[in-house]
């Protein structure tokens, strides 16, 4: 995520990175024994709004 964005919900500049945890993995479609991958969530640390979300493991979701 780049650094300069600001929250589009009140103007803050300082967002906060977590993750989901437990079995809140993303799973492709149509491919049943993934292990899936996490999420990253991109939060505003003022008002709590969730800017962004992004598969940790991006590579799992390409077509063979």
């Amino acid at each position: 995520m780049k650094t300069d964005v600001r929250c589009p919900q009140c103007g803050c500049e300082r967002i906060g990175k977590g993750k989901f945890k437990g079995y809140a993995n993303l799973h492709p479609a149509g491919k049943i024994f993934s292990m899936g991958s996490e999420v990253v969530a991109y939060v505003c640390t003022n008002c709590g709004y969730i800017v962004q979300l992004e598969a940790a493991r991006p590579d799992i979701f390409k077509k063979k």
